[in-house]
């Protein structure tokens, strides 16, 4: 599968688990949908972070 398509996927499912999960503690659609996208960046964030962690062990542990 080619990496574009896989965030192509996973950005916009990352955002709506982000609703569902605000959407329980702000009462308005705006409050809701900013809450979801502070919360989407943040979760690809550390996406991001756990994947060049995971990579690095990858190659200390198992070599180029």
């Amino acid at each position: 599968m080619s990496l574009l398509f896989r965030i192509a996927v996973y950005l916009p499912v990352l955002f709506l688990i982000a609703i569902v999960v605000v959407g329980q503690q702000h009462t308005t659609a705006s409050d809701t949908i900013r809450a979801a996208t502070q919360r989407t960046v943040r979760w690809t964030v550390w996406t991001l972070v756990l994947v060049v962690l995971m990579t690095a062990a990858d190659y200390f542990v198992i070599g180029w």
